[in-house]
């Protein structure tokens, strides 16, 4: 028998939840919930939902809805995730957990409360060069770390054309939260302390209220030091949406990580050259890519009880340290995570 599945929040990354629950043989994919009814309508008829709605109240009075995801944008995940907690709806939700500290704790306390199950979305713990880079550090092949370099931006694009909501977040909450929480699950280590800088102009420039760019220095408890670059006016022109890279720097080796410019394969046209990613998006019929992974893991753990990919304290640690460094960056001063 399938088991009922729904999503809220139908854009950027909702879409690749949709694909997930399309094509898994134990889901059934019951509703799509967005505020913008052609965009659920949508989603619901590309991906096979049964029913679509533009309120979250619909979803939730369905007793055959036992999870949701929920993909709606950075700083609108605390009300709607209270409210399938207090409805008993397991929930898989997008990373970051919340923008904010208090939005985060108030997550949390209602799904503990409710005692459902909760994945936060940091589908990079699947990514196969991060695995990989993880099983290397693990197998002593670096030695012990010292340095780590992680950098995911993405172009202007991003904050101007594909995230509306924009102006309500950051590149670092954007992206920041993936590569703090791939760094610290690679590392098996927590941060103690941040410094870091940020400015502004370009973005304000042409209306959306974000900073342009972060670079942080985290330093770990058991004393490896990581720079953090995040920045979300890269060149429209850039052959990859998004810059990411990853080096971890060892006592006895190292590891560099190219997960946007890695060259499997070059596209040209007459009008642009790409580099297209072939880690990320579904191929054929199946479920195909790490993003779609994720969502498997949380389908596993609704269905067949098995562990979560990324628990929702982790959730909560990944939003206390993202806050420290935003705070860091404003304030000029380092911020303790002791």
């Amino acid at each position: 028998m399938k088991t009922g599945f729904a999503l809220v929040g139908a854009g950027l990354f909702g879409e690749r939840h949709a694909q997930a629950y399309s094509r898994h043989h134990d889901v059934d994919f019951a509703w799509v919930c967005d505020l913008d009814a052609a965009r659920a309508e949508r989603i619901a008829a590309a991906y096979g939902a049964r029913r679509w709605t533009t309120k979250l109240e619909d979803v939730l009075a369905d007793p055959a809805v036992v999870a949701v995801s929920v993909a709606t944008p950075d700083p609108a995940h605390r009300a709607v995730a209270i409210a399938c907690a207090a409805a008993g709806k397991h929930m898989l939700i997008e990373k970051p957990l919340a923008t904010t500290v208090a939005d985060a704790e108030a997550i949390v306390a209602a799904a503990e409360e409710a005692g459902v199950t909760v994945m936060v979305d940091f589908h990079n713990r699947v990514n196969p060069p991060f695995v990989a880079a993880r099983d290397a550090l693990a197998r002593g092949d670096l030695g012990t770390p010292s340095y780590v370099y992680a950098r995911l931006s993405n172009t202007i694009a991003v904050p101007q054309d594909m995230l509306r909501w924009s102006g309500d977040s950051s590149a670092l909450w954007f992206l920041g939260s993936h590569m703090v929480d791939i760094v610290g699950w690679i590392l098996q280590d927590t941060p103690v302390r941040a410094y870091a800088v940020m400015r502004e102009g370009v973005l304000k420039g042409l209306g959306i209220a974000a900073p342009d760019f972060h670079v942080a220095t985290v330093e770990y408890a058991k004393g490896t030091v990581a720079v953090f670059e995040h920045a979300w006016i890269l060149p429209r022109t850039l052959n990859t949406v998004k810059d990411l890279k990853l080096e971890i720097l060892g006592s006895e080796g190292a590891v560099y990580v190219d997960g946007s410019a890695n060259r499997t394969l070059e596209l040209y046209t007459p009008t642009k050259g790409a580099f297209p990613d072939m880690l990320v998006p579904p191929f054929g019929p199946h479920l195909t890519g790490f993003v779609l992974d994720g969502v498997v893991h949380f389908i596993e753990a609704v269905v067949r009880g098995k562990p979560v990919l990324a628990t929702l304290r982790e959730g909560l640690a990944n939003t206390r340290i993202i806050a420290a460094i935003a705070e860091a960056a404003n304030s000029g001063a380092a911020v303790s995570l002791g």
